[in-house]
Formats: structure tokens, sequence, C-alpha cells
């Protein structure tokens, strides 16, 4: 048998090199798995083939049903306009199999059809052929005939070059992501069609992602969920599933029936700490992993309806500098309103002005084009006016190319243009042509639809609203009718060629399968969808929303977005808000944070229809879901977060149900502890306790304790928080608890901080050991990434930079990966002091300077004061060591001004201090002794002796410049007595230093002009 064979039956021919049935030498549109089938059944004419013979060749590596075999023969029969209960085709052995039983004549191949422009067939035979739907400029010929396949490139001669030059360089290993730009219907999707048809996909993966309007917006990373099940049909569900196990767990569980065996609670398990950047690192290894086997093109259409997930994972893609044989494609308009326009056109710009894109705008067809399609299309007889007609069409369309099409399908079926024995004729001058022609694509597209029968015309619009790519049980569920009966007559309609094209087979969970379709273009389902009246959009979204609510049942939280579009648009707001709020938990589940605050937002503008007594229920729930979106969107303390916090605490004095309080209290804390509003934090600290202490709970206790003990810190209270946080690791709780694995490590480096406080420098070394040794063990990147912080942090006070550097790498690593941009500023903060610290030079420390005060920055954005004034005190000490006094001053004062309003204090006696190391510098004597007195006293008063060594240091030089060593050494040498841990810090070695070379110099009595305070 030849390797591509044809054969001819009745008025038909089947060609397996071009992928394509014919009748009289006009194009069938047939899926691929029909024709596949076809060819199964032509290849073995005259004999019974089974069931079992069709599922091996055809489905080969897929599990379907008999209902995708029944479906794919019910299709055949009506493109072949066969009977079942007569058949001239295919005959049925009732629970055997199928026969061909027509007189089949087998043909020689055919030339190939690469040199004349063909369209050349995909291997994967699930992809829907290239009919009208891949034609230049839409998809709404009537009965395209074959020379039309590669129609899609006519006008587009340098487009087309583009392309392909692109698509070899990706091949070569060189990654590209082409933005296809244009007006709608200028025909975006059939030159990328047309392009895909030439390309080679014999060693290749192509996966298309469609972003659907209207509820695609809000369901994160919707075409790219479609395109690696398109990837799976070709690449094989159980490698796919492998590779999503190895390399992109949060995506499998995304896609669950690709787990086969793979543990549910695994699958769970592997979410635990799931990030907006494990998201985007996860796809993008799997695609990488592809492209390393074969080159692999991604083509999303339709960006401009995208989530702004999947935007996230295209400049992603687009920003990797790894080579990779990848080439995506993404069909857009650019001034589409729909979706997130804004943040598209923010992303093409930046793309395409880094060079990381490459724009390849669409204009309208030029009159040559139009000829040129024409010609194609339409071959002329002797006498056609062609340079007229095309004149004439491009005045009318100017030259916008699905308008193109569709009037020169609608003066075929006029009969104004006709095919005779030597090619296409006019039947009358091209002058009268205008007469009843519509002068615009709407006013076309639904002239069209009026001419259509009652029931196709009802069908047509029941598909509008299932949606503008839809199933055939969407269809059903809305007319209340068998799915058999929507199939066929959906099938016809696609026939016409002028409003539907094939889409991927649908399967729902309760075992419910049919075939998908879709409008040829957008502007065929708007013009279709805004002719129905209002009414009866309602109920017919009504009808297929509770069919599929059924068809879903306990996986209904997968298409919750699409649920919660129908009934909202059903007029049902109770179940619109319900899963809306499914959404949103899924949305912030994959760290789509936007699309999660977006569904949210969206549900509360909707409460004001439901019932009164069931508002404020329903608000509470959402709030404390959008809270968490709000804090790792815009940081924990914007104004957006407290205020939703606020709220939703107002709320629960009225209507809380248990938990649900202390989540409250938490979100406030955080808001509180963050914005320095630590009267605030200890009231929700306090009641956390108290709800803790009611209810009996361990776990709520030892969250409430080390909430107050992280308060009694900032507030300076040292010896509270001491006994707050040794109170809550106290607790007996088991080591595998959730609060206990996720808290310890904070507590346990708050602890450290307050141990180096107080003196005890090598106690808070071990604590500090602790919390990172079990912040590695919580599988919580916000856990570690505190840890390593605040012991970055603890290095710094025992003056060891050079263990405190690459804990801040790590931290910075960790904050980036996971998207904790809190936690990013403190690591910028800490790599800027190391800087300086390291740099060993003057320009280095400057340098270091320049990036700490930019993370102060940073934090000021995010409204976030806690610890700052700390902060300000690191840049003022390194502003001095640079010898910037000006730049000290000015830090210190801000410092102190802070202090003032927040009372965020335990770093207080060092701002003091500081304060009076800038006064000396000055010159200015007995300002800097007053400010190191301030430093002690505010020390002492805390219980802070690691800070009172630091000001008494301080006074000790003062004195030291002014000859007076002897109250010098009776003021620290009592304090360096008392400090016996720390040996190896660099204040005790500086006390150390400092007290050696006071005992070196000769006693003399004090000066007048500074006289030491009473000894302590």
């Amino acid at each position: 048998m030849p390797d591509h064979p044809r054969w001819r039956f009745g008025p038909f021919v089947a060609d397996s090199a071009e992928q394509q049935l014919t009748r009289d030498g006009q194009v069938v549109p047939v899926t691929r798995k029909a024709l596949a089938l076809l060819a199964t059944l032509l290849a073995r004419h005259g004999r019974l083939v089974t069931k079992d013979e069709l599922f091996d060749v055809v489905w080969a590596g897929t599990v379907v049903t008999d209902a995708a075999l029944s479906r794919a023969i019910r299709e055949l029969r009506v493109a072949l306009g066969d009977d079942a209960t007569a058949p001239t085709y295919i005959a049925t052995a009732h629970g055997l199999g199928f026969r061909f039983v027509a007189p089949v004549q087998a043909l020689a191949p055919a030339d190939t059809p690469a040199a004349s422009g063909a369209a050349l067939a995909p291997p994967d035979l699930a992809r829907p052929p290239a009919t009208s739907a891949a034609l230049p400029m839409a998809a709404a010929l009537p009965a395209p005939d074959a020379g039309r396949a590669a129609a899609g490139a006519v006008g587009r001669g340098a487009e087309m070059a583009l392309l392909q030059r692109l698509a070899q360089g990706a091949t070569d290993g060189q990654r590209h992501v082409v933005l296809v730009s244009g007006a709608a219907g200028i025909g975006k999707t059939a030159l990328v069609e047309a392009f895909l048809a030439r390309y080679p996909r014999d060693n290749a993966w192509v996966a298309v992602g469609r972003c659907i309007e209207r509820f695609g917006t809000g369901e994160p990373y919707l075409p790219l969920l479609e395109a690696l099940e398109a990837l799976s049909r070709q690449v094989g569900a159980a490698r796919m599933g492998e590779l999503l196990l190895r390399y992109a767990p949060a995506w499998l569980a995304q896609l669950p029936w690709l787990a086969h065996d793979t543990d549910a609670q695994a699958l769970q398990r592997a979410l635990a700490g799931n990030t907006t950047q494990r998201m985007l690192r996860e796809v993008t290894q799997v695609l990488e992993v592809l492209a390393a086997e074969r080159p692999l093109v991604l083509w999303l259409e339709d960006l401009h309806w995208s989530d702004p997930s999947t935007l996230d994972v295209v400049a992603y893609l687009a920003g990797r500098r790894e080579p990779a044989r990848l080439l995506v494609l993404a069909s857009l308009r650019p001034g589409e309103p729909s979706g997130d326009g804004a943040a598209l056109r923010a992303l093409t710009q930046q793309l395409v002005q880094r060079g990381l894109a490459t724009e390849l705008p669409l204009a309208a067809l030029d009159e040559p084009a139009v000829a040129a399609y024409l010609r194609q299309r339409l071959p002329p007889a002797p006498g056609l006016p062609l340079a007229a007609l095309a004149r004439f069409v491009h005045r009318r369309t100017e030259g916008h190319a699905l308008f193109t099409v569709a009037m020169v399908d609608d003066l075929v079926r006029r009969g104004d243009l006709r095919p005779g024995v030597q090619g296409w004729t006019l039947n009358g001058p091209v002058d009268e042509l205008g007469t009843g022609l519509p002068d615009n694509l709407r006013l076309l597209v639904q002239r069209q639809i009026d001419q259509l029968g009652d029931a196709d015309r009802r069908l047509l619009e029941a598909a509008a609203v299932a949606g503008a790519d839809f199933s055939a049980a969407a269809v059903a569920a809305a007319l209340q009718a068998e799915v058999a009966d929507v199939e066929e007559r959906a099938l016809r309609l696609l026939q016409a060629g002028r409003f539907l094209r094939h889409r991927a087979a649908l399967a729902w969970p309760d075992g419910t399968e049919s075939a998908g379709f879709g409008f040829v273009h957008a502007l065929y389902w708007q013009g279709t969808y805004e002719g129905i009246a209002p009414g009866r959009r309602a109920e017919w979204q009504l009808r297929i929303a509770q069919h599929e609510e059924r068809a879903w049942g306990g996986q209904a939280a997968q298409v919750a977005a699409e649920l919660a579009m129908r009934f909202e648009a059903a007029r049902d707001a109770e179940r619109a808000l319900h899963y809306l709020r499914l959404a949103g938990d899924g949305a912030l589940q994959r760290c789509a944070y936007r699309e999660c605050a977006d569904h949210l937002q969206h549900a509360l503008t909707m409460l004001e229809r439901l019932p009164g007594d069931q508002r404020e229920r329903r608000e509470l729930e959402l709030l404390l879901t959008l809270g968490a979106a709000q804090m790792a969107l815009q940081g924990y303390a914007s104004d957006d977060v407290d205020q939703t916090y606020r709220r939703a605490l107002a709320l629960c004095r009225r209507c809380a149900r248990p938990g649900e309080l202390e989540r409250t209290l938490r979100g406030q804390w955080n808001v509180a502890l963050v914005r320095s509003e630590l009267d605030q934090a200890q009231l929700a600290a306090d009641e956390l306790l108290l709800q803790a202490s009611a209810a009996g709970d361990r776990a709520a206790a030892f969250d409430a304790f080390a909430k107050l003990g992280q308060t009694a810190m900032h507030r300076g209270d040292f010896a509270a928080s001491r006994r707050h946080l040794e109170h809550a690791l106290a607790l007996p709780l088991p080591a595998d608890d959730p609060m206990r694995e996720r808290e310890s490590p904070r507590v346990l480096a708050y602890l450290a901080w307050v141990l180096w406080y107080a003196g005890h420098a090598d106690q808070a070394l071990r604590r500090a050991d602790e919390a990172l040794a079990l912040a590695a063990q919580a599988r919580s990147p916000h856990s570690s990434a505190f840890a390593l912080g605040f012991v970055g942090w603890l290095h710094v006070f025992r003056g060891d930079a050079l263990r405190m550097r690459p804990l801040a790498l790590q931290q910075a690593t960790l904050a980036l990966e996971h998207g904790l941009i809190y936690w990013k500023v403190w690591s910028d903060m800490l790599l800027g002091l190391a800087a300086g610290i390291e740099g060993g030079s003057s320009l280095a420390a400057a340098r270091g300077c320049e990036d700490m005060a930019a993370a102060l920055e940073a934090f000021s954005r995010q409204d976030a004061e806690v610890g700052v004034s700390h902060f300000l005190c690191e840049l003022a000490a390194a502003q001095l060591a640079c010898g910037n006094r000006d730049g000290a001053r000015a830090a210190v004062a801000q410092s102190a001004a802070m202090l003032d309003g927040n009372g965020n204090t335990y770093h207080a006696a060092d701002t003091l201090r500081l304060q009076g190391e800038v006064a000396r510098a000055d010159g200015d004597a007995a300002q800097a002794q007053a400010h190191f007195e301030s430093a002690l006293r505010q020390a002492r008063l805390q219980g802070a002796p690691a800070l009172e060594l630091r000001a008494a240091m301080s006074l000790a030089r003062l004195w030291l410049q002014q000859g007076q060593a002897e109250p010098a050494v009776a003021l620290l040498a009592p304090l360096r007595r008392q400090l016996t841990e720390g040996a190896d810090t660099a204040d005790l070695r500086q006390a150390d230093a400092l007290l050696a070379e006071l005992a070196a110099i000769k006693p003399r009595r004090p000066t007048s002009a500074s006289s030491p305070p009473a000894a302590r």
C-alpha cells in the first residue's frame, strides 16, 4: 500500500496525503478523527472492522468510550449523506463493528502538495481540518474548494516569510515570541492557521490555547491548561502525566485526569507553599523539556481576552535567556477593551522595547491582495472583469478581511458570481452588485442568520448563549433537545461553512460526551448573541448552568468561573455568588491573586441582590479570602487590606462562625504590626488569646502567645516578649502540628533577637540556628524567608557580615521565586548593608548606602513601618562610616521622628546613640553626651544591656577624647563584666579593646565641661 493512499468511492475522494475528503472536487469538512476512521474502513473495505480494531487504530494510546466512536460514525454519515437504516457506504454490524460496503477504487498518490502551497495536514488526527476556518481572512466561506486551502497567506507574503524565518530560528534553539496584532476580522487567526498548515509537524509539537471572552478573564491559566491538554494528546496522556508529576505537580493538580495512579493527597501536598513564581517556573520547565525533544509551537489565540496569570507566563517565557526550541505565537487585538487591556498593552510594549518579542501588526488588505484572493478563490473565466470586481469589493469592505470573505460568500449565494465550464463568471455589470448588499459586516451576518430556517436559527442562538466555543451538550441543555440531534444539525451548519467550525470534543465527569464547535469568528458569535431577547438568554443560561452543575458534581469548582458567569446571566445571584467564591478560592490556590481579587470584588457588588438577612454572612466569607489575596498583591499593610479586615471584624461581631473571628484577628494583627500600629496589634493579640482560652484550643493559644511576644518585642518590652515567646514554645503541641510547624521558626527567630538585646548572645545564636533548621523542614516559603531575614539581622547585631550575606542571598532568591515582596525588601536592605561592609572602598560603601535607601523607600511604598526606624539607624551608621554626615543626620532624624510617632521602640536606644555620634562628628561634645546619656537610660529602662553597652562605649570614647579615662572605665567595665556571653561578637571585642586602651592611660581629673553621670 502507498505511504499516502487515495481512494475514490461514488462522487468522493479521500486523500490521506492532504488529509481531506472531497466531493466532486469540493472539500467536505470533517474532523481528523472522522477522516482517520474513514481511512481505516476504506483500507479494509468489504470486511467487518471491529470496534476494538477501530479503537486500536484511530484512538491508539487514548482511553475513550463507545460514544466517541458513535459520534465519529455519525459525523461521517452526515458528511457522506448516508442513511444508517439503508446505508450506501457504512453498514453497522450491531454490537460488533462497521463495514464499508460501497465499491472503492484505489488511486495513485497525488503529487506532494507542498510545492503548490496546499495545506499540509498535521499528524495530530484530533485536530480539525484546514477548512474554511483556515482561510485567508476568516472562516466564513461555504463549501471551500481545495485550491483555497493555502489562501490564508494571500496578501500576507512578508508576514508569512517572517513567521517562517522565526520558526526556523526557534528550531535552531532561539526562542521567539511573536505578537500577531490587528483589528477584529483582519486575518490574524487565518494567517497563523495558514502558517501552521505549512509548518513541518512530523517532528514537532503544536499546541493551541484559546482565551475566551466573558468568563475567560477570570479563569487563571485557562488557555495554558487547554494547551497542555492538547500536548497530552500528542505526547501521550501517560507520559504527559509523568512529566507534570516530575516538573510541574502544581499544574498536574489542575489536570487530575492525567494523574493516573498518583495519590490525590500527594498532589495536594505538592500544592503546599504554592506561589505565582512556582506556577511560572513549573509550566516553563515542562514546555522546555518537551521543546528539547522536538520544536514546540505554542499558539495563544485572542490574548486580548486573557487572564492576567497567562500574561505573566508569556512574559516569563519571553524573558528567559536559556536557549529553547520554542515559538510562542499570540494573536491579539491591541485596542480590545475586554480582558486586562492595560496589562496587555504594558506587556506588549515592554516585550517589544526590550527585544524579547516581535510584533507583527496586520493592516487591511490592499486592492491587489483582494484581487489575488478572488483569483485564487474563484478562478476566473475569460471575460470576468477581475480588476473591477476587486476594486468594488475593496471599496465596500475597505480591505477588512472577514468582511471581504463574507461579501464574496454572499455574492456566490445570490448567484451574482457563478461557476462555469471555463471558470467563474459575473451575472451582470460590477456597478449593479451593490443593490441589496449590506453595507457592513454586522448587517451581513444578521442577514445570513435571518436566512436560516427556524430550527437552525434557534440552534445558532442557543449556541451563542453557550459561548463563542461550545459543546453540543450545552446547546442541547438550553433547547431541551437530544445531544445527537444537536450534533447532527450543527454538523450540517458546519458543512454550509458560514457559521461554525470544529472545536475539540468535550467530556464531563458524569460521562457526558459531545462534539465541540465554535463560531467561525467572534463577530459572528457577537452578531448572533446580540439578536437574542434578554429573557431568552437568561432562560437558556440557567438551563446550561444547571446541566453543567449536575454534570460536574463534586468537581464543579474546576469550572466555577464559568458557572458563576452563567448563573449571573441567568439572574440567580445566590448561586452566582457561591461559584464566584469557589472561583476565588481556586485562583488563590493557584496563586492567581489578581483573578482571586477580581472574582471576590465582583461578588461583593452582587450582595445587594441577595435577601437582606443573607448579605452580611456572605460578605464576611468573601472578605476573609479577599484579604489574603490583597496581602499577596499589595503587601501586608496596604489601605485595601486594612479596610478589608476592619470591615470583616465589624461583621464578625454580628455573624461570625467558628474560626472566622480568629482568621480576621490574625489578618488585622498582621496589618497593624507591619504598619507599626502597635496598640491595635496588642488588642488583636489579646483577643486571640481570649478566644483560644475559651475554646481550649492549644494551637490557637500558641499563635496568640507568639503574636503577643512579637508585639511586645517591637514595643521594647523584652522581658514580656521573652515570657510570651517561651510560653508558646512550651505548649504541649505535637511536633507535626501545622500551627507549630509553620510558626515555630518565626517564634524562635524573634526569641533570638530578644535574647541578644537582653545580653544573651550565645543563647540567641542557638535559637537562631534552631529557627533555620525548623524553617527548612516546614515546607513554607514564608516561614523560611522570615527566618532567613531575622537570623541575617542577628548576625548583623553580632558584627558577622560574612555569615549574614549568604542568608540574605537565600532570602532574596526565595522571595523572588515565591513572590514575597515584603521579604525581598528585607533582603535588599541586608545586601546593601553587606556591600558597604565588605566593599573595602568608599565607592562600595556609598553604593551599599544607596541600596539601603532604596529598600527603605520600598518599605514606604508598602506602608510598612515596623522595624523601619531600626533600619534607618543602620543606614545612619553606614553613612557615618562613609563620611557622609548629612546623610547620617537625615537618616537618624527620620528614625527619631518615627519613634515619636509609632512607638516601635525596640531599637530606640541606638537611635539616640547615633544622634550622639552625628553630634560628636559635628564637634558638639555637649549635645553628643546628652544623646549618649539618653541612650543609656533608654536601654536600662527596656532591659537591653546589648544596646546599653553600645551607648556606654560611645560615651566612653567621647570621654577618652577629653582625656577622662577613669570615669569611662567606671562606666564601661561593670557592663562588660555583666555580659558573660558573646565574647566573639564585634561589640564585646570592641569593648575589650577600648577598656585596654583606657587602662593604658594615666588617670586625670575630669574637666568641668563634661562630667560623667552617676555610676549605675
